[in-house]
């Protein structure tokens, strides 16, 4: 069993030939949640729900209280953002949602508590289709592969949300980015060339407000591994060419000097 130098069990245990590239999309959509997550077999259903259209800046109103409420929401055009807003007007950010993937309404209000409130915004000019908890109870004894797709939406938000919180929770802003760094190696093949090639199309300021640190403290440790030869960013690609000092980075609890 392939095994990482920090004892922990490395992508070659579960990424075999073309499975691959799968596996680590799954993983990089939980680290990155702006990622997409792959697309869902709902769209066969898409005519049995109730059809919204949405500008750019509108809010889904999603709340379900009782079976006939909408539950689920097929986004067949555009981009809805999942996130919570606070009272002063800021937000944190959860997810996003992409054509062909779905997202879950409030229930209960179980998420807004407070002044808090999760909020589902189209943050492009979106068409989604809603679906009943009834409606899905029907659906799911007809046709598993719609079982299968929701446990794994749950799952993969559940997912992120829990390893945006080991990635930030009480950790200097060094740990936090390293350690989002480490995941992301650990989820992804290295090329033959030794070099770990990501696809991130992350901005210094979208991944600052992941790992809620600074922008400026972003920057400086991107640059500083940058100029050690350790990793390279791009618009849409993070290159690590040196993962063994990205481990001893962790290891040794050393900050990043810069």
């Amino acid at each position: 069993m392939g095994v990482n130098c920090m004892g922990v069990i490395c992508m070659e245990t579960v990424c075999k030939g073309e499975h691959c590239k799968e596996v680590s999309k799954n993983f990089n959509s939980i680290l990155m949640p702006s990622y997409p997550l792959r697309k869902f077999s709902f769209h066969k259903y898409a005519h049995l729900g109730k059809q919204y259209k949405l500008f750019q800046g509108e809010y889904v109103e999603a709340l379900c209280l009782q079976s006939d409420d909408p539950y689920l929401y097929y986004i067949i055009q555009g981009k809805i953002q999942l996130f919570f807003e606070r009272p002063d007007g800021s937000f944190v950010m959860i997810a996003h949602r992409d054509a062909g993937n779905v997202f879950q309404a409030e229930y209960f209000n179980f998420a807004s508590i407070g002044n808090d409130q999760l909020r589902f915004l189209a943050i492009e000019n979106s068409v989604v289709v809603s679906f009943t908890k009834g409606q899905l109870f029907e659906l799911f004894k007809e046709d598993s592969q719609l079982l299968e797709d929701f446990f794994y939406v749950v799952h993969m938000t559940y997912a992120t949300l829990a390893h945006r919180l080991l990635n930030t929770a009480d950790l200097h802003s060094s740990q936090k980015f390293l350690t989002w760094l480490y995941k992301l190696i650990m989820s992804n093949k290295q090329e033959d060339n030794g070099v770990y090639e990501i696809e991130c199309n992350l901005t210094q300021q979208q991944i600052a407000d992941l790992l809620f640190i600074h922008v400026t403290t972003c920057n400086k440790l991107i640059a500083a591994l940058e100029k050690e030869g350790i990793i390279k960013k791009t618009k849409t690609h993070i290159y690590v060419y040196d993962a063994e000092r990205i481990f001893g980075y962790l290891e040794s609890d050393n900050k990043i000097i810069y």
